[in-house]
């Protein structure tokens, strides 16, 4: 093993363009590419000068040290140290950033039991590039995937900002990055976005989505918690539906697990939707209840054939409204059902004392719970009122969506 590691070094040195070194207890000092690697044999690891620290820099320091303590031999502790004029290579190497690699990389290939690293200027451990992020904070993970995804980046160069607010703009970006920015063709429906805006197109992603409505967007709006689970809810629940540019639903994906008889609980049609074509929940045997909006005006004959499972209706408009709807032969299972109205909402039991079993979220609260995404702020509290941070926001989107 000593000899591969050895002539892994040799090959580093010479690729580097250094002298093959002659290890002995000390100091030995190495200049590559304008930083100066300085290796003591007592374990400390130092990149001096200027320039970008590299993976290839970085395992070449590793390495050399392995040489000069004989495979980190009696080294419980390894410090590496980084001068103020290094630049830290921002890649992210096997989901880590590079920092955080080299840690994992001595301790799961020697027998050190902790790394330190420190820079000159900071002095201070950094996570993910971030002086703000420590590693066993609870949204580190998720702030290394949202960046290494592209979802988000910091709010400068070596910070996130995890304890600041988080915006309405700001979450439906990262929900629109997250489900991989996809092109959108629809009209821009709010005045207060304009096309300049970095959130444009998430904005009109979500209104076509029927993750929000309205004419105002309201970006700048703080993001709270049970608006937070009620967009990712709408989100995750729009993948079950294929709405025409027209605005007419034309099919409806059951995701859920189970069988042919496993029953659909509800189904809550997007706000957006003004009609639902032929067949559009054709057969649909599982399906309990549906919610329908007030902005359906038509559903086509045989929308709802053969969901002979259907018993409950909740229509957010009045009986005449529904009256008024242009609903054509063979919907049958529809038209028996009983119908709610004026918003009458199926209740949804979530244990939260704050949160109205009838609540316009409380579909969104059930559905974080049962994820993981979330839980309550106490056994029997969610607090939706409670405006979300960056970090909060990063990790729910991180349970939700990360495969």
């Amino acid at each position: 093993m000593k000899k591969k590691i050895l002539s892994l070094v040799l090959a580093l040195t010479l690729c580097l363009g250094v002298a093959v070194p002659t290890f002995a207890a000390g100091t030995e000092t190495y200049t590559v590419d304008g930083i100066t690697i300085t290796i003591d044999s007592s374990g400390t690891i130092s990149y001096t000068g200027s320039g970008t620290l590299t993976g290839y820099t970085a395992e070449g320091g590793i390495m050399l040290l392995h040489e000069a303590t004989n495979g980190y031999d009696g080294i419980d502790t390894v410090t590496i140290s980084i001068g103020s004029g290094i630049t830290i290579d921002d890649d992210i190497i096997d989901g880590m950033d590079l920092l955080k690699y080299m840690e994992k990389f001595l301790m799961k290939n020697y027998s050190v039991k902790s790394v330190n690293i420190y820079s000159s200027t900071m002095n201070v451990q950094t996570f993910g590039g971030f002086t703000d992020v420590k590693e066993n904070d609870y949204f580190a993970d998720p702030v290394l995937w949202a960046v290494d995804k592209k979802i988000t980046a910091g709010t400068s160069e070596t910070t996130f900002s995890p304890n600041e607010n988080c915006t309405v703009a700001q979450i439906l970006t990262f929900l629109y990055r997250a489900y991989g920015s996809p092109n959108v063709s629809g009209s821009n429906p709010f005045s207060d976005v304009k096309s300049g805006d970095y959130y444009y197109n998430a904005a009109r992603w979500a209104y076509e989505k029927g993750i929000v409505t309205g004419s105002a967007f309201g970006g700048n709006r703080p993001c709270a918690r049970a608006m937070a689970v009620d967009y990712m809810w709408k989100a995750d629940a729009s993948r079950a539906f294929h709405i025409e540019s027209n605005g007419y639903l034309s099919e409806y994906f059951y995701l859920g697990d189970g069988d042919d008889d496993t029953v659909v609980p509800n189904v809550v049609i997007p706000d957006h939707v003004v009609g639902i074509y032929p067949i559009s929940l054709y057969y649909c045997k599982r399906l309990a209840s549906v919610t329908i909006p007030t902005s359906v005006t038509t559903i086509d004959e045989r929308a709802f054939e053969g969901c002979n499972g259907l018993t409950d209706v909740y229509y957010e408009g009045s009986e005449e409204q529904w009256r008024a709807i242009d609903i054509a032969p063979n919907n049958d299972a529809l038209l028996k059902a009983t119908i709610h109205y004026n918003s009458e909402k199926q209740p949804v039991e979530t244990g939260f004392t704050d949160v109205p079993s009838t609540a316009d979220y409380a579909e969104a609260v059930k559905w974080a719970l049962d994820k993981g995404v979330t839980a309550g702020t106490s056994a029997t509290t969610f607090s939706p009122d409670s405006v979300c941070t960056r970090g909060q926001i990063v990790s729910f989107l991180y349970r939700a969506l990360k495969k």
